[in-house]
């Protein structure tokens, strides 16, 4: 690599350096060192003060002998002047860069220019110094030969490469890193395409390893890291390139004869990585184990790669890259300590999901979302004692979504907030116009996600709604599930009790179907269960499900929390449910998910009646 041109200064210095010696080539200049008047003195002088930016200048004959070397030069190179009379250029750099120098002065002898080359001058008791050196073809006194000039880079040359390690290695690990990886997949595809070999990357990606970030603090995490770097390192050849990509991920480039080979050599390689992660670790005495997940992708792979060159598809060299990702996510969706190779999956499903994502982006923009509400009522009286708030989405094209499908699909975009302190407001809202039209329920139910449980201005979100609306918070009911709360035991507690404590109630939805653990529900501060309708639906035909229900009655009774059946379609449901001694129901029986305006409607036509008023 050549260096950058010099600075302005040095290199009109140079010029003038040459001119002078030039422009004098066919008058006589004795050894430095000799004394000297006349014109030569002026030369010499004129020499000097120009040398201020130059570091060596010199005039050389064609056997490359030294005719003339300034003052600053020979303080520069550490040599004298009777020392360097006995020998020639070639004598002053290295061995291993004489085919370079005779390159340089064949040039400069061919094209009458100045030319240049970044090489090594030997100075006296140092090691070799890099100098950007230029020579041109010249004379003095008749003797045909080369003007020389240098100019010491070697802190340009440090910096250099300084910076390119800094640009291509990864400083905690040592090994190379992303920018590296893509220029070692550009040549090895290069290869492939030239020469019909084969190539495949590996992309290695350490399982939950944030949990040891977690428990051990993040000097250990980077201590781990670097120990898997080395055990990696240990299992690949000189002729394979492995990378560190990103915190816990690691690259490596396999290189063979054919594509199949490349793919059985990176199968062993892969399932040699994944062994050696799962070998312990030890962490201040204390043992760690991990393991590692594969993903591999093999070149060419003619279903992609083909497309894609005879297209001309800008950046078809990270074609290689993305499937090995794909690969990688293929093998984690299977498990942990898994390999995969990438496979092709083309599925329409994909395409539909990504228009439906931008889709309910417009939809938050266009207003397409609405509150329906369904009444749940005593089972006793058929009294309305509350509401169930309910999400509803109309798509301008494909009618009404539904809630399962378009709430997963927030989730994972990261509207589900958004939509949440939509829904919180809204419904209170209605709650206090519901108010105002005579229809006073003693609550309303909201469905809590768990990110928004998560979010830290969750709190804070329910006061704003509280305080806007001015409805009081024992008039509202959080609808969590159990999963939500076994997620994080702890932060669910203090997140329920800090609730709890402004007059907040909490439900747990769909019980039944989740897997915690009965004793701890007594320790979170709940008002309710609800029956998932699956235990419903067959109620009176299925000896388990009334088991089921009637267990479920009695841990409410025990714990003293409200009971509420889902799903209920039948009056025989009801008439079940309450001899078993559930107090509410919510379904079909009473009343479906309507708009506001039409619930409301069914309270004027005393179709829907208050609880205070059935009683």
């Amino acid at each position: 690599m050549q260096p950058k041109s010099i600075g302005a200064r040095r290199r009109s210095a140079w010029r003038a350096a040459f001119d002078l010696l030039r422009g004098r080539a066919g008058r006589a200049l004795p050894p430095a060192g000799v004394p000297t008047g006349g014109g030569y003195g002026t030369l010499r002088r004129q020499l000097e003060e120009t040398l201020g930016a130059v570091d060596f200048l010199a005039h050389i004959d064609r056997d490359l002998r030294f005719l003339y070397v300034s003052d600053a030069s020979l303080r520069f190179i550490g040599y004298r002047h009777e020392y360097l009379q006995t020998v020639t250029l070639h004598e002053l750099v290295p061995g291993t860069e004489s085919a370079a120098l005779d390159a340089l002065i064949a040039r400069a002898r061919d094209s009458g220019r100045v030319e240049r080359a970044t090489l090594h001058l030997v100075k006296s008791l140092t090691y070799p110094i890099a100098v950007e050196l230029r020579i041109v073809a010249s004379e003095h006194l008749g003797t045909p030969g080369f003007a020389i000039s240098a100019f010491d880079v070697s802190a340009w040359r440090s910096n250099e490469e300084r910076l390119t390690y800094e640009l291509h290695c990864d400083p905690m690990t040592g090994l190379r890193n992303g920018r590296a990886l893509q220029a070692a997949v550009k040549h090895a595809e290069d290869d492939a395409d030239a020469h019909n070999t084969g190539a495949a990357l590996l992309l290695v990606d350490l399982d939950d390893y944030q949990r040891v970030n977690r428990a051990l603090g993040y000097d250990a995490g980077d201590a781990l890291l670097r120990e898997t770097a080395r055990r990696l390192e240990g299992l690949v050849t000189a002729q394979e390139t492995l990378v560190r990509v990103t915190s816990d991920e690691f690259a490596v480039l396999v290189r063979a004869d054919t594509r199949e080979q490349a793919a059985a050599a990176a199968e062993a390689l892969g399932r040699r990585f994944m062994t050696a992660v799962q070998q312990p670790y030890a962490v201040d005495g204390q043992p760690v184990h991990l393991s590692a997940s594969v993903g591999i992708a093999l070149y060419p792979d003619p279903a992609h790669d083909a497309g894609a060159q005879a297209g001309g598809s800008p950046g078809y060299q990270d074609q290689l890259l993305r499937r090995a990702d794909h690969a990688l996510a293929q093998a984690k969706s299977s498990g942990s300590n898994t390999l995969a190779f990438h496979t092709a999956h083309d599925d329409p499903a994909d395409a539909e999901r990504l228009k439906l994502e931008a889709d309910l982006y417009d939809g938050v923009r266009n207003g397409e979302f609405a509150l329906h509400f369904q009444p749940i009522t005593s089972s006793q009286t058929g009294g309305v004692v509350g509401v169930e708030a309910l999400i509803r989405w109309h798509h301008p094209v494909h009618g009404f979504v539904p809630p399962s499908t378009f709430i997963p699909l927030a989730e994972s975009i990261g509207l589900i907030n958004y939509l949440g302190n939509w829904v919180l407001k809204i419904a209170c809202m209605q709650l206090v116009q519901w108010d105002a039209q005579g229809i006073s329920l003693q609550y309303v139910a909201v469905n809590v996600s768990p990110q928004q449980f998560r979010d830290a201005r969750f709190i804070q979100n329910v006061r704003d709604a509280l305080s806007l609306t001015g409805v009081k918070a024992d008039r509202l009911v959080f609808e969590i599930t159990e999963s939500l709360l076994m997620q994080d035991p702890a932060h669910a507690k203090v997140l329920l009790e800090q609730l709890t404590a402004i007059g907040i109630r909490f439900a747990i939805d769909d019980f039944g179907t989740g897997y915690s653990s009965l004793a701890y529900l007594q320790r979170f501060p709940l008002a309710k269960l609800k029956i998932d309708r699956s235990f419903v639906e067959n109620l009176l035909t299925s000896r388990n499900d009334q088991a089921i229900v009637s267990a479920v009655v009695g841990l409410a009774q025990t714990l003293e929390l409200e009971l509420v059946a889902e799903g209920v379609e039948t009056e025989a449901q009801r008439e079940l449910l309450t001899a078993m001694g559930c107090g509410h129901i919510q379904g079909w029986l009473v009343c479906k998910a309507l708009p506001s305006d039409e619930l409301a409607k069914r309270f004027e036509d005393r179709v829907l009646r208050l609880h205070e008023e059935a009683a």
